[in-house]
């Protein structure tokens, strides 16, 4: 499945809306929307997630990336991530680098 990638700046963090899959074909168009950004300027970034029903080890590595390249004391924030992914996510420890919840209310 394709990957749609949208990108808002909001007063106070940056959202990135996914839908499709983030699988070895989609992972780089990820990584050149979020080196687009200033990740290293960030206090706050929110990925939705709702919309994704894939995410392979090529994803995982572009969410690791954009943590590393984001100040040690800022937020990545998965927002509605689908039960298969946030295991996987809890599984390989990096729920402790970045948040998982399940709606923008609850960032």
């Amino acid at each position: 499945m394709p990957l749609t990638i949208e990108s808002i700046s909001k007063d106070d963090y940056h959202l990135i809306s996914l839908t499709g899959d983030v699988d070895t074909k989609t992972a780089p168009s990820l990584m050149e929307a979020l080196t687009g950004l200033e990740l290293a300027g960030l206090s706050e970034l929110r990925i939705e997630m709702a919309s994704v029903g894939f995410l392979s080890s090529a994803g995982l590595r572009v969410l690791v990336f954009a943590k590393q390249k984001m100040p040690h004391a800022s937020r990545l924030i998965l927002v509605g991530t689908s039960d298969e992914i946030a295991d996987v996510i809890n599984k390989t420890g990096l729920s402790q680098a970045m948040s998982l919840v399940p709606s923008h209310e609850e960032a």
